[in-house]
């Protein structure tokens, strides 16, 4: 018998290219409609979910209403509203990310490596990575400054996410692979996730966050099969700042440099980027910025 996934019409798909099409994993996606029953979808003979183009919009629309606050707890009521042309005079935003933020920050001040990792476990579930980095990690690691508690709380969450990208490794095979990658070591986490936003959008991503130097950078660019390049750096390339955008100019391959040491000199050369080379002064930005086949 043939798979009964090919036996549908062609515009109903599968949980990943759900995935794909909205950067929200696929873990995420069943979490809403288990936990929340904020998705429908339709089943197979043999069980397998089924979506279309109405799902991709209605995640959208969850993640829109998401970024603006509201709980995702609160999301189908308020969905609900919308559908029935309710008035939408009393909504009402949530203060949940403040209460995970203060969770987070108490356990790093404890401490409390098991506590880290179960905060984690519950965030990621429920929102897409982006978010997450967003509301969560990077306001709880303001907060924690550059303490020791700050740091604790960096590597346990490197850790965590370490754990989930090595996960997906089987289920992205075929996806288009990005090397994320820093110099020295000094963006451990960023890379980390980067690879989770990322692997969200439908990228497979190799890690390799210590790199000695530009040259080391390069050989591993020009000698793999990454077909993207996602570089943290601040210093590293400022002394030989030209040298540096010749040599990614050869890559010949979206790259993306996200520093803001890096960015700032950039600015004050008059040498220009190669099309497929990009420079970000901020992590998120330089992430949510970067994609395969973008052209300038």
């Amino acid at each position: 018998m043939k798979n009964d996934l090919n036996k549908e019409n062609a515009d109903v798909f599968a949980i990943r290219t759900l995935s794909e099409k909205t950067g929200v994993n696929s873990v995420t996606l069943r979490a809403w409609e288990r936990r929340y029953g904020l998705l429908k979808p339709k089943r197979t003979a043999k069980g397998h979910r089924l979506y279309n183009l109405n799902d991709v919009q209605r995640v959208e629309s969850i993640v829109h209403w998401i970024q603006q606050g509201v709980s995702v707890s609160k999301v189908r009521s308020l969905l609900d509203k919308v559908d029935t042309g309710a008035s939408l005079e009393s909504l009402e935003l949530s203060n949940e990310w403040l209460d995970w933020q203060d969770q987070l920050v108490m356990a790093s001040y404890a401490f409390d490596e098991d506590k880290i990792a179960h905060l984690y476990q519950q965030v990621f579930s429920q929102y897409p990575s982006s978010i997450v980095v967003r509301n969560w990690i990077i306001p709880s690691l303001d907060k924690l400054a550059r303490e020791a508690a700050g740091r604790f709380c960096e590597t346990v969450l490197t850790a965590c996410l370490c754990s989930r990208l090595m996960t997906l490794k089987d289920q992205q095979k075929a996806a288009p692979k990005v090397l994320i990658t820093g110099l020295l070591g000094q963006r451990t986490l960023w890379c980390f996730l980067a690879a989770a936003i990322l692997s969200d959008q439908g990228h497979s991503c190799m890690v390799m966050p210590m790199m000695a130097s530009p040259q080391e950078l390069n050989e591993l660019v020009l000698e793999g099969d990454s077909q993207g390049v996602i570089v943290f750096a601040e210093g590293e390339f400022i002394n030989n700042i030209n040298e540096s955008i010749a040599m990614m100019s050869l890559w010949g391959k979206p790259t993306s440099i996200i520093g803001a040491s890096f960015w700032v000199a950039l600015q004050e050369t008059e040498v220009a980027l190669a099309k497929s080379v990009y420079a970000y002064s901020e992590p998120l930005e330089g992430i949510l910025g970067f994609a395969l086949s973008k052209p300038r």
